[in-house]
């Protein structure tokens, strides 16, 4: 596991809004670590060297910042020996460089070591504790040769983190991010992640030379690894039986939005005599994520139709081919179609799947939605495994589906199964399935109570949470989560709508569909302001309304300002080109950004990790904004490119009707620009 903290920066707000200003104006007295710079023509710049020189100091500053925050163990149960000769062994083996080696024993119980782009790492004393529980079960002799093991076990953890240092693994993130910085966001973080998960593959494959160089022997790679996947399926199987992938979506685990491609992945890239079978668990565990995600569905239904010819009569299998089936169907509807929004259920993948121990009104004028063929293929698919589960969301899927038949007795079905996994659990998604069932089965005022009372109550808790989370940071912190988990899931499914919120966009959508009105409008509008405003179904309903949705890049105003070219958002590589080496380089102890300051010039920039954050015109010398503001400008001058909107705070007044700008005047002339 790598650490990199400087990737997040680039999705949130916060630089641009005015309380975080004062942070870096005035850099004089805050800031102590000076680095005089040897002036180079630019020609002569390495500008990879030079992002690795700023990604190792900064590093050097984080992982303070993270000892400073955990409790640091001298040793751990006398593990420091082991580790020490590990650490040891498998760096001089290595036919790298030498470097000095920094690392802690961090206070913490989970499974966990990370390393740092410069040559710094942590390891959990809970790592420690796991591999010893795992020594006494697996090695008879442990008592008499405990250290021989723990230099071993733990050598399969360190050759994973050194490679991570020795790859460069942090610099090539950092340079990949720069790289694909002009794509979309959710394009960014998809691929980011694909990248990461590369990084980790090649980790292992490095780290498995590093044994074999050590004498350890690559095999305790792969022990680690299977450990990782024991852990892994422990937490899957907790996240199972308390249902909190029902309940709490934002829970559920993906392969398309984890750093670490899951241990079966991992473990099948390695020759051995279960090879086979990890390559078959990684598959269904990335077909289960694709039928969640409604992708490559085509080929998710092959590889459980495979899947199943090996295990016939696998409940588990039988019941995610039929949702696969129902999602192959839906996906030949449109929402306009579908009119109201289901919640389908589909679990993600454990290994223990495999290894456990009323009369209708209008039926006649009545058609299934979509291609019919597929319909029909899907429920011989939920008919054949329906009969052997007792598990309500599964049910309720049935429910669902039925509820779209043109067959009086599958809707008569429908509305039994769908009321009895409510009783059985009164969760919001079974809830939410209900009013969907009760719809499509012409029960449209119960369908519209159902969505009105859930919709009311899930408001109610959102603006309770969204209010205490003003003063307690635990809640706040699980409410970004949420914002993250559905963010992720929307690159994957545009009609992805959070399991919890579905109830708001049902309720509006039905009130839209019974009448057109300001009230309606008003209603449609509240939750495309509060929820969603990006899935197919908000530009649905939003059509539905005739309400106008921001572009996406509306919601993000760049800064268009540039001192000498550069500008919040350019790279360090872009700086060095148009203005050189700085004659020195200052660090700021509470961030670890960087000032790069050109004295002669009277301008400085703040970066961190390679990226410029902001820009300091403060004297006579710097030639000024590129399109005509510089120091001694008139105000109104200045005004004219930045607006006339401001918001004063202190001595400096804040622009963002064209970028966000900072400036300070004295006798109404500018004294000093600050872009951010």
């Amino acid at each position: 596991m790598i650490i990199l903290y400087c990737l997040n920066r680039y999705f949130s707000k916060g630089f641009n809004k005015m309380q975080k200003f004062f942070k870096f104006i005035l850099f004089a007295g805050t800031l102590s670590i000076y680095f005089p710079i040897n002036a180079q023509k630019n020609n002569t710049i390495d500008f990879d060297a030079e992002l690795y020189a700023q990604i190792v100091r900064q590093s050097v500053y984080q992982y303070g910042t993270i000892l400073k925050s955990r409790k640091v163990l001298k040793d751990h149960n006398h593990w420091k020996k082991p580790i020490d000769a590990a650490f040891r062994k498998l760096a001089d083996s290595s036919g790298n460089p030498t470097f000095p080696i920094v690392y802690n024993l961090i206070q913490d119980n989970s499974f966990n070591a990370f390393a740092m782009a410069g040559g710094q790492f942590c390891i959990n004393s809970g790592t420690l504790d796991i591999l010893d529980q795992v020594i006494a079960n697996s090695e008879p002799d442990a008592k008499d040769k405990l250290n021989f093991y723990r230099e071993r076990y733990i050598a399969g953890v360190l050759s994973h983190e050194l490679s991570h240092y020795y790859n460069k693994h942090t610099f090539n993130s950092v340079k990949k991010f720069y790289q694909l910085k002009g794509n979309p966001t959710g394009e960014i973080i998809l691929e980011n992640i694909k990248f990461s998960q590369d990084q980790e593959v090649d980790a292992d494959q490095t780290g498995f030379q590093l044994l074999n160089k050590a004498g350890y022997g690559g095999e305790y790679m792969i022990r680690t690894l299977e450990l990782m996947s024991d852990i892994d399926n422990q937490y899957k199987e907790y996240i199972a039986k308390k249902k909190l992938d029902k309940t709490s979506p934002e829970s559920m685990t993906s392969l398309y939005f984890t750093s670490h491609p899951s241990p079966n992945d991992r473990l099948s890239r390695f020759s051995s005599d279960k090879q086979e079978l990890y390559s078959l668990l990684a598959t269904l565990e990335k077909t289960f994520d694709d039928i969640q995600f409604g992708k490559n569905l085509d080929l998710a239904k092959s590889n459980l139709e495979k899947a199943l010819s090996k295990f016939p009569g696998n409940t588990h299998l039988e019941k995610s081919y039929a949702i696969c089936l129902h999602k192959l169907w839906m996906s030949t509807a449109s929402n306009e179609d579908l009119k109201v929004k289901p919640v389908i259920d589909m679990p993600s993948f454990r290994d223990s799947m495999l290894f456990p121990g009323g009369l209708r009104k209008r039926a006649v004028m009545r058609t299934t939605p979509g291609n019919q063929t597929a319909y029909t293929k899907a429920k011989e698919a939920y008919q054949k495994v329906i009969i052997k589960t007792e598990d309500p969301y599964f049910i309720s899927n049935y429910a669902v589906f039925l509820s779209y038949s043109t067959e009086e007795n599958d809707m008569n079905v429908a509305k039994s199964l769908a009321g009895s996994t409510v009783r059985a659990e009164n969760s919001i998604p079974l809830a939410n399935n209900l009013g969907v069932v009760l719809y499509w089965t012409d029960d449209e005022e119960k369908a519209m109570e159902i969505f009105r009372s859930v919709a009311n109550m899930v408001d109610k808790r959102v603006q309770s949470f969204s209010e205490k989370s003003k003063s307690n940071p635990d809640i706040q912190a699980y409410l970004q989560g949420i914002g993250n988990s559905i963010h992720q899931k929307i690159q994957l499914d545009p009609d992805y709508v959070y399991e919890n919120f579905t109830p708001i966009l049902n309720y509006a959508l039905l009130e839209s569909y019974k009448e057109k009105t300001p009230k309606t409008k008003q209603l449609a509008l509240y939750y495309l302001e509060n929820y969603d405003s990006s899935s197919g179904w908000a530009k649905y309903l939003a059509n539905l309304q005739g309400i106008n949705l921001p572009e996406p890049s509306q919601n993000i105003k760049q800064n268009v300002f540039k001192v000498g070219g550069i500008g919040p958002g350019d790279k360090l590589e872009d700086l060095l080109k148009l203005w050189g080496q700085p004659d020195k380089i200052q660090i700021d102890k509470s961030s670890g950004s960087e000032f790069y300051i050109y004295s002669n010039k009277e301008t400085s920039f703040l970066l961190n990790i390679g990226s410029v954050l902001q820009v300091n015109a403060y004297g006579d010398n710097s030639p000024g904004i590129d399109k005509g503001v510089t120091i001694g400008s008139d105000r109104g001058i200045a005004e004219k490119v930045f607006g006339k909107q401001f918001q004063k705070s202190g001595s400096y007044f804040g622009y963002s009707q064209n970028g966000n700008t900072f400036v300070k005047y004295r006798k109404n002339k500018v004294d000093q620009i600050i872009l951010q």
